[in-house]
């Protein structure tokens, strides 16, 4: 994977590079450098919209949620396929050449290629090992994959690690620790490594290097400084959520865009690519927005050691209209403007960047989500430091020691501290401590970041849990910790007791009973219809299989072709119309053969009619022999029963409930009391009384309240 991620690196750089070339080798023709500009974005974005569409639909997106929603234990089909995998990396490559133009990132397009890589070489092992398939093995090597796949993209083991863990996992085994920080830091070493191979870099070195120092970093006015942008990341992340998950359900609700986004999102793609490099055009609103500039060069410039609020030091530095363009060493020279200052521009960039960004997230497209609010949170923060250094040209004053105001630690803390409030995650703080080996200020920006996700966790749902709940994807919500009601909800208030369940000693017509009036996917198997001692559960196929194989067609004829043989039918008649002899002697009944003068009735009748009559009395035979057939027991032995279906006590309360369905993977669980079956809780009564709780809404169940829906019973994970 970091050799993937190194590669694809080094073929976007020169994608972006030809693009500028083409640009500037059109200057003097403004149309055309329009038509270059916009051609160029619309046709990667296309194809990364195209690949989606027609190799595989699963690549679309992050991968993110679907991978939280897998490591919860739904399997989704397609979803860890070499296909998919392929797709994936065609698609990204595309919408990263986009560049900050279309301002997407690679992050969960390499948590989900990872993880696909780690599904395959586990295929690989259990081919080579010769032993079945491992769900606890596959669960580690997906948790694995997904810490390789960040630290593929920051240089970051540690940070890749714990944001694996908060990001995607409901719960995390302490022996997948070592196997995580193993894999990433193999990756992260690997990457870095590769430069020095390639020729790019002397010596292994952090990702961003800064040159600036703090001795008293520390001081209770710089941390209140700290933790008020904390405050402002998580508002403004709040209302981002917020605009984001309402956008895509007005886009889900219009006519058009919903057509458009079903059928059409090559179509869709281009003409949101086409806005987006309209408003981002360097002659027109780019030249405020640093359009020329990639992702990895605005990281850069927000991490830039100078205060840009000082005139000295940037003002001035450019006399032309158009900003100079970004041949490095130091591209953050393109937030120089005659007419506007650097505070102005960067106030700009985060405004238009906050809509140009959701309207790009709409897109279906393989890219990432969490490099784009990473980079935003890195301008809104440097845009607060330059505003406090303005405040404050001097200093902060404390105790007779004056403290320096340094925009770029702001930038920093602004970057973990938005990135973790839309994600809900405290990694950030250390991802950034990797990615700058900056760790002169990790108390204020860990102070940052738990102010931000504090105000966020609380109003919001997380970006990715946005999506689960978009997609509609069977996932549990967050139970709030604090929450008492959660500890006074048993499972007897929110169980279904409208059972569907099967009797040991039953015949196969109450199976197919059974299947006719319900469409659940596994039944419970009791005692008695009286006792309902639970005993194991049996899934819908098997019970479907064996009521097939005891109404099979052969039977059929085979018991039709012994009564034709009881009643003294003549032999078949061998060659083209021994089937119709057969079907007409055996439709024959006892009491007609027992009749001679009914025999030379029958042959003076039409033949239509002589067909007819055999006809209805085959089937006469048929429906007697099924009806027989139906009236037999049902062989248990004949059954896979699972004998220890996950169980639930009626006085388990609804915080048990949902830290077993978490740990355990459940989808299903039967209440009992003293064995007796009184119940069944699936994922969508769970999912109800969370949400109940956590609203104050919950209505306790009445007895018979409820019944289940298709799909509500799955095998559960201990029994698979």
């Amino acid at each position: 994977m970091a050799t993937i991620s190194f590669g694809l690196d080094v073929v976007i750089s020169k994608f972006q590079r030809a693009n500028l070339w083409v640009y500037d080798a059109l200057e003097g023709y403004l149309a055309l450098q329009y038509f270059s500009w916009v051609l160029y974005h619309m046709g990667l974005m296309m194809v990364s919209a195209g690949v989606a569409k027609y190799i595989s639909p699963q690549a679309a997106g992050s991968g993110i949620p679907e991978l939280k929603v897998t490591l919860r234990g739904v399997v989704l089909s397609e979803f860890f396929t070499l296909r998919t995998g392929l797709a994936k990396l065609v698609g990204v490559v595309c919408t990263l050449a986009a560049g900050s133009t279309v301002f997407l990132g690679k992050v969960g397009p390499f948590v989900h290629m990872a993880t696909i890589l780690a599904t395959q070489l586990g295929r690989v092992m259990v081919r080579v090992a010769g032993s079945s398939e491992n769900p606890a093995r596959k669960y580690e090597m997906l948790v694995a994959g997904a810490a390789v796949g960040v630290a593929c993209c920051f240089v970051a083991p540690v940070g890749g690690v714990l944001f694996s863990v908060e990001a995607m996992g409901s719960h995390f085994a302490v022996r997948d620790y070592w196997r995580g920080f193993f894999a990433a830091t193999c990756a992260a070493l690997t990457f870095r490594l590769l430069p020095l191979v390639h020729g790019q870099s002397e010596t292994v070195a952090v990702l961003f290097s800064t040159s600036w120092r703090v001795e008293f970093p520390y001081d209770l006015p710089e941390l209140l400084s700290f933790a008020l942008l904390g405050l402002v990341c998580g508002a403004l992340c709040c209302l981002y959520l917020f605009c984001h998950r309402n956008l895509l359900l007005l886009l889900q609700d219009w006519p058009l865009s919903r057509h458009l986004l079903s059928r059409n999102q090559i179509l869709y793609a281009g003409l949101v690519t086409l806005v987006l490099a309209s408003i981002t055009f360097p002659p027109g609103l780019g030249q405020y927005l640093g359009a020329r500039l990639t992702m990895k060069e605005l990281l850069e410039t927000f991490f830039n050691n100078c205060t840009w609020g000082d005139r000295g030091e940037l003002g001035g530095l450019n006399s032309s209209r158009q900003p100079s363009p970004p041949p490095v060493p130091d591209p953050w020279l393109q937030w120089s403007h005659p007419q506007l200052s650097a505070l102005e521009m960067l106030s700009f960039f985060i405004l238009a960047k906050f809509f140009l960004l959701l309207l790009a997230t709409t897109m279906t497209v393989p890219a990432g989500y969490f490099l784009p609010v990473f980079v935003y949170g890195a301008g809104l923060g440097r845009l607060y430091g330059e505003l406090v250094a303005r405040l404050f040209p001097e200093g902060i004053v404390s105790d007779g020691i004056r403290i320096v105001i340094t925009p770029a630690a702001y930038a920093l803390a602004g970057a973990a501290a938005y990135s973790g409030a839309v994600t809900h995650t405290l990694s950030t703080a250390l991802l950034v401590f990797e990615l700058t080996g900056q760790m002169s200020h990790i108390l204020p920006v860990l102070v940052a970041v738990l102010v931000a996700n504090a105000l966020s966790q609380r109003c919001q749902p997380s970006f990715f849990d946005g999506l689960i709940i978009l997609k509609k994807l069977p996932y549990l919500p967050k139970l709030r910790v604090g929450q008492s009601g959660a500890h006074d909800i048993y499972a007897e208030d929110f169980m279904v007791t409208d059972l569907k369940f099967l009797p040991r000693r039953c015949q196969y017509k109450d199976i197919r009973g059974l299947l006719k009036s319900s469409s659940l996917k596994q039944f419970p198997l009791v005692d008695s219809q009286e006792s309902r001692i639970l005993l194991g559960s049996i899934r819908r196929k098997h019970l479907a299989k064996l009521l097939s194989e005891q109404l099979s067609t052969e039977k059929r004829f085979q018991y039709l072709l012994s009564q034709s043989e009881a009643t003294s039918v003549p032999e078949l008649v061998p060659g083209e119309t021994g089937t119709l002899c057969a079907v007409e002697k055996a439709a024959e009944t006892p009491e007609a053969a027992a009749e001679p003068g009914d025999g030379e009735a029958l042959m003076e009748e039409e033949p239509g009619t002589r067909l007819s009559v055999k006809m209805k009395n085959m089937h006469h035979l048929a429906e007697q022999w099924e009806c027989q057939q139906l009236q037999e027991q049902m062989p248990l032995e004949q059954l896979p029963i699972d004998p220890a279906p996950y169980r639930l006590l009626e006085k388990e309360t609804l915080h048990q409930c949902y830290d077993l369905f978490n740990l355990l993977g459940l989808r299903t669980a039967y209440v009992t009391n003293v064995g007796r079956l009184v119940g069944v809780v699936g994922l969508r009564e769970l999912k109800a009384a969370v949400e109940g709780s956590v609203k104050g809404t919950f209505a306790r169940r009445r007895p018979h309240g409820g019944e289940l829906q298709e799909g509500d019973l799955e095998p559960s994970g201990a029994a698979a």
